[in-house]
């Protein structure tokens, strides 16, 4: 109940302050309350750590404190209510229309059953090392700190905004039950900005809620929904930004630029989509780049900002030492920069889990209605829209079948220009018994990109409104959400070395192209198979989602019915699942226990349920580990089995015992262990 009440002011606090804002649009005000709980949970969190009050009194007394004068600008602005102007009448035009019905209850369906996979255990390897790793330290400590002897540098040097959420979360409700949710709230303000956006870009409730929906099937987005990883939730403040600067009035266009330092504060990549953003505002007129400026400029102080800070103070380096942000990064230069371009392009040729007997059978219906699309349109006198009406029939089912095809002239130019794909030599391994099996046939959150029809719409809909733009019967605004694609490809391929990982970052300029998609939904019929192909594909997709598959492979049965151990044994080798059961059996609740593991190990299982044990990483170097076990008197110490075991030595030549946690994990432990006292 205190969990919920603390959520509840936080909530409360961030409707209240956006009505006080006063805007005449809905979904303004919507976006608005997404900023303002967001903005909330980091700033509270933040401003209370170096006191490490991060608790429920502290949650307590500063929630009260900012819904107090949330109230009080409420008042003071007259207790202004929701802007309902033109509301009923965009729902009686969307209601009005079976076909965005259908659309509407396909992503409510989709949304219902994100909600339950978020529910379950967590199981995402990312989440597991690190994401909610670092926010379940944070929460033992009482604030956001550097994490002594971290082994992984993810702990510390990442931009932590995303997991100041999760961080509130676990000290409201004293777990990690709710891991899942600022990814899932992620995504609902992501399509409120679609609509928002492709409204005020002048297309018809209709499609731009077409638009918004279709965006819902990517599978990306679909997959993270239910995870603690951080892609929606750092896509989300450009989409925001980008539909509060298409807007009228002035402080949306300062609320943009706080959106996009928001983002910088999450994942460093946002910064890639910034001259997009920045067109969108000088579009506009300057006194709009100016204010979103301004806020930007305010919203990195407040809250973007602080994880650079933390990095600068402890390593010297704005991005930390080590991390993927320096790893992964390089200069420009040939034949590197074209070589990924190539392999990206590559990568975001997904087709999920379709088979190519099933891509084969959509390609054939796809020509039969098309024929028998213009057919009955020309005999009905409708000659010069047949065509075109035909090929949007055609064109979702079509998808796939261009995907592949799209894969393999990619492959074939990049094994002409010297930087092959597939097979020797390739950077994704040998050709499997088709183009592409491995990587372009996997449901996993970490692999995919936007599904089979989502990749095609998204380039169709920016060729469409470039195309629109040239003839002169689109803005200049049109043509900046087209390029986002490109120009992001152009960055990152001068700016990165390649790891499959870059292929989910591409949310960011996919989440500002995608209201051109509207372009392509203006037609019923035409709508109407999008969905079709793209509820068909979204669910395969699910079914064989690797981590959280439907139905289990193992004999688990559904996911919500899965135990933390199973989940494990989904979404990796069954190894960590038995080190998991045994650890559980082993270290008794309320322990103290020292870490000593390997990079890329999930850290977060060791805390226990509701966090009821104390962690203490430990130097896995020299003589530290025990020297710092001895320090804390600590009773037990996990250390990895990918370690040297000169360390598991150390401690059994002072007297401790040690018994195997399966194959990944060793336990070491005193005679006769109590729980520790954790002095450190």
């Amino acid at each position: 109940m205190v969990g919920l009440a603390l959520i509840g002011a936080a909530v409360a606090t961030a409707v209240i302050a956006a009505l006080a804002v006063r805007l005449r649009s809905l979904v303004s005000t919507v976006l608005v309350v997404y900023l303002s709980y967001v903005a909330n949970l980091g700033l509270v969190t933040l401003v209370l750590s170096p006191f490490h009050e991060v608790t429920r009194t502290g949650l307590a007394v500063a929630e009260a404190l900012l819904l107090a004068t949330a109230v009080a600008a409420w008042l003071a602005r007259g207790r202004p209510g929701p802007p309902l102007v033109g509301v009923r009448g965009a729902l009686g035009d969307a209601l009005s229309d079976p076909v965005t019905v259908l659309f509407l209850v396909a992503v409510a369906v989709l949304l219902g059953y994100e909600a339950v996979l978020g529910s379950t255990p967590p199981n995402n390897m990312d989440s597991l090392t690190y994401h909610l790793a670092r926010a379940a330290a944070w929460t033992q400590h009482g604030g956001i700190y550097w994490i002594a002897n971290a082994p992984e540098v993810e702990l510390n040097a990442y931009q932590p905004f995303a997991e100041l959420q999760n961080f509130f979360l676990m000290v409201a409700t004293g777990g990690g039950r709710l891991y899942a949710v600022p990814q899932y709230l992620a995504e609902l303000a992501i399509l409120v900005s679609i609509y928002g956006s492709a409204r005020r870009l002048g297309y018809a409730v209709r499609p731009a809620t077409c638009a918004a929906a279709l965006t819902a099937t990517f599978s990306v987005l679909a997959l993270e929904a239910s995870t603690a990883q951080n892609d929606l939730f750092a896509a989300s403040f450009p989409a925001v930004a980008a539909c509060l600067l298409l807007g009228a009035a002035p402080v949306e266009a300062a609320l943009a630029g706080a959106a996009v330092a928001f983002g910088i504060g999450t994942k460093l990549t946002t910064v890639l989509v910034t001259p997009i953003l920045a067109w969108l505002a000088i579009a506009r007129s300057r006194r709009t780049f100016v204010l979103a400026a301004t806020g930007g400029a305010v919203g990195l102080l407040a809250i973007g900002m602080w994880g650079y800070v933390l990095n600068a103070v402890h390593t010297g380096h704005l991005l930390g030492i080590g991390t993927g942000g320096v790893q992964d990064r390089a200069n420009p230069g040939y034949p590197r920069s074209v070589a990924n371009a190539f392999y990206l392009v590559y990568g975001l040729m997904d087709i999920s889990v379709l088979s190519y007997h099933v891509i084969d059978w959509l390609a054939l219906l796809g020509v039969a209605l098309a024929a028998g699309g213009f057919v009955w349109l020309a005999r009905r006198g409708r000659r010069r829209e047949a065509a075109a009406e035909a090929s949007g029939l055609a064109l979702p089912f079509v998808a796939p079948l261009l995907v592949v095809g799209g894969a393999a002239l990619v492959a074939w130019a990049a094994r002409e220009w010297g930087f092959p794909i597939r097979g020797p030599g390739g950077v994704l391994g040998p050709l499997d018994t088709d183009l592409g099996e491995t990587y372009t046939r996997i449901a996993n959150e970490d692999y995919s990109a936007f599904g089979p029809v989502g990749i095609v719409a998204l380039l169709a809909a920016a060729v469409l409104a470039a195309a629109a733009y040239v003839r002169g019967r689109a803005d200049m605004r049109h043509l900046a959400l087209a390029t986002a694609l490109p120009v992001f490809l152009i960055l990152v391929a001068a700016g990165s070395v390649w790891v499959p990982f870059l292929i989910r970052y591409f949310l960011l300029p996919a989440v500002l192209t995608a209201p051109l998609m509207a372009l392509l939904l203006r037609r019923r019929a035409v709508a109407a198979a999008w969905l079709c192909v793209a509820a068909f594909a979204i669910g395969f997709t699910f079914a064989k989602d690797q981590p959280k598959p439907f139905t289990s492979p193992y004999g688990y049965g559904h996911p919500w019915n899965v135990s933390a151990e199973n989940a494990l044994a989904e979404n990796s080798d069954g190894a960590w699942a038995d080190a998991l059961r045994a650890y559980r059996a082993d270290v008794p609740g309320a322990a103290c226990v020292g870490v000593a593991v390997f990079v890329n190990e999930p850290t977060y299982l060791l805390f226990g349920p509701d966090f009821g044990h104390h962690l203490v990483f430990l130097d896995p170097n020299g003589g530290a580990p025990l020297a710092t076990a001895r320090a804390d008197v600590l009773s037990y110490v996990v250390v990895s089995n990918s370690l040297p075991q000169a360390i598991v030595q150390q401690f059994t030549d002072a007297g401790w015992t040690t018994r195997p946690l399966g194959t990944k994990w060793s336990l070491l432990s005193v005679p006769n262990p109590g729980p520790g006292t954790c002095l450190a």
